[in-house]
């Protein structure tokens, strides 16, 4: 996970400039935010090609893009210019909403769609499954962030295969929001994070009227991160803004919910037990060093009762560390099973219910 990149102010704001100097006060509150100005055609599309696992797939989808809307995205001043008295929720909400819905890239999200609902007809997807597809494919995109670089748009991201929290998070929503899910920005500002809010029937995030989706890297709807990769933890309320006006939620929170449980529930057990452990392989240590000491100064002693009550110690711990052991890989395997199959909610249920130890 990543901390977020934030918008660059523009810092021309040339009306309220010459109102100052006119003597004229220019009282008009709005936001101007940059636009993707797409100028002659650069030729051959861009082939973006991107695998990653889906369920028990893996995918790939290679889309084209128009060349000419990549550079112009890639060339564009990011700079937003502010006149009047606009609090800083209003501007940032209006900017990343164009950033996702510039017109120029349309097309893009056209030609990727198609793909996404091929996958979902050839493999009879529900719903959540089809919104897990375009999770998984943009979370899988390669994690990349560059200090003080403006938010890309999406054609940047797809292109380039890489991204930050918001480059993946304003990409995500788009896809989402395009498919008629509804869906935010929750925007940590304190932390300097973004993910997306994904409407749900359970496990809602705090206030936001969300279940919370990771971006940066494979992961459950609706299980945030304990921390984010630089040790921070989610602690701010989050501002939420919403995309397009999409109606359709995700119904698979419990399962979700059960699996972050037994994540939970599994990790604490390996510790537990590793707690127990520890005192048992301690003494059989301590027994051994000793018996060790013994027979390399008394070699005439290795008959004498000492070697058989270590022997007799020996069984008994034996057998209580092949129960901890048996207990510990249980749980062990649950717990790895879960972590390594984060885009495979679905299968990741059933075999965590056959599983479980009781």
């Amino acid at each position: 996970m990543t901390r977020t990149k934030r918008f660059l102010i523009g810092a021309i704001i040339v009306l309220l400039a010459i109102a100052i100097a006119t003597g004229y006060l220019y009282t008009r509150q709005s936001v101007v935010v940059p636009r993707i100005v797409v100028g002659s055609d650069n030729g051959t599309p861009l082939m973006a090609t991107h695998t990653f696992p889906f369920e028990n797939n893996q995918i790939t989808i290679t889309v084209p893009v128009d060349a000419a809307v990549y550079h112009a995205a890639k060339t564009t001043d990011k700079s937003i210019s502010i006149y009047g008295n606009v609090t800083e929720s209003v501007w940032v909400t209006d900017s990343y909403r164009e950033m996702v819905n510039d017109p120029a890239q349309d097309q893009m999200y056209t030609d990727l769609l198609a793909q996404f609902r091929k996958i979902r007809a050839d493999e009879g997807l529900t719903s959540d499954e089809y919104l897990e597809l375009i999770a998984a494919y943009t979370q899988s995109l390669t994690y990349e962030t560059t200090p003080d670089n403006p938010t890309k748009y999406p054609v940047e991201t797809i292109v380039e295969g890489t991204g930050d929290c918001d480059d993946k998070s304003v990409l995500m929503a788009g896809l989402l929001s395009r498919e008629g899910y509804n869906v935010s920005l929750l925007l940590f500002t304190p932390e300097s994070h973004m993910a997306v809010g994904v409407g749900s029937t359970d496990s809602l995030y705090k206030d936001t009227g969300y279940a919370y989706l990771e971006a940066t890297n494979l992961s459950y709807v609706g299980i945030p991160p304990d921390e984010l990769e630089d040790g921070v933890r989610l602690t701010s309320e989050p501002l939420v803004i919403p995309l397009e006006n999409g109606t359709m939620q995700y119904t698979s929170g419990a399962e979700t919910a059960y699996i972050r449980d037994m994540s939970t529930l599994s990790e604490q057990k390996v510790m537990a037990v590793n707690q127990q452990l520890a005192p048992v392989m301690s003494d059989l240590t301590a027994k051994e060093d000793q018996i060790s000491q013994i027979e390399s100064r008394m070699q005439a002693l290795r008959g004498a009762g000492n070697i058989g009550g270590y022997d007799a110690l020996v069984l008994s711990h034996n057998a209580l560390v092949s129960a901890y052991n048996s207990e510990l890989s249980s749980y062990a395997a649950v717990y790895n099973y879960i972590i390594t199959r984060e885009y495979d909610r679905k299968g990741t249920y059933v075999w965590v219910k056959a599983n479980m130890p009781q």
